[in-house]
């Protein structure tokens, strides 16, 4: 696929007509990456000011402990929180404290928050769905750490089956156990006990 196929995907989730010269500026300004699997989309410790639209693929948000251990804190796919940045450097302008890696091979769009930010503020459509999208991340974010805190193993596993399926097809058993604070081995005895 070439550059224009890429960004066709991105360009039909604007809410802005193709004609659009916001688009064909952003398209100019936007670079697409492929990543093999386990290639890192935004590094520990990094002062990265880009924005990343997934076009196909899947990404594992991490971060490391004060032990060293690699702990998942959330999943990224074309379909599901498909829009990655380093939070922490765009909005508090630190280094990140996690990584995103790639779970799968898998296809962006990189372009520069700020060229970003500056095109929402004059287009009111472009705000209202980064608003959305925004919104869909927190209430997401949300959702997973209350259901954590509020539930037992089983019952937060049940929860994750009933609600995001699509996370046992596309991750690795490791990650979605590390996500949910629990080992592998615990993780496999409550999904038979789950099916059972």
């Amino acid at each position: 696929m070439e550059k224009t196929d890429y960004f066709k995907v991105l360009r039909n989730k604007f809410p802005v007509k193709d004609d659009h010269p916001f688009l064909a500026e952003l398209e100019q300004k936007c670079t697409v990456l492929k990543l093999e699997k386990n290639e890192l989309l935004i590094r520990y410790n990094a002062d990265n000011k880009k924005m990343f639209f997934i076009v196909s693929g899947s990404f594992i948000r991490s971060i490391i402990t004060s032990r060293g251990e690699d702990r998942t804190v959330m999943f990224h796919t074309e379909d599901f929180l498909e829009f990655v940045k380093a939070y922490d450097t765009v909005y508090f302008h630190e280094k990140t404290n996690y990584e995103i890696k790639a779970n799968e091979r898998s296809v962006v769009i990189a372009f520069d928050y700020d060229f970003m930010f500056q095109a929402v503020s004059k287009q009111l459509d472009l705000l209202q769905y980064f608003t959305f999208k925004t919104e869909e991340l927190l209430k997401t974010i949300d959702l997973f750490r209350n259901f954590q805190l509020g539930l037992t193993s089983d019952e937060y596993l049940s929860w994750l089956y009933e609600n995001y399926s699509f996370l046992f097809q596309r991750f690795p058993a490791q990650n979605i156990a590390s996500f949910m604070g629990i080992t592998p081995v615990w993780l496999s005895k409550l999904k038979a006990k789950l099916t059972s």
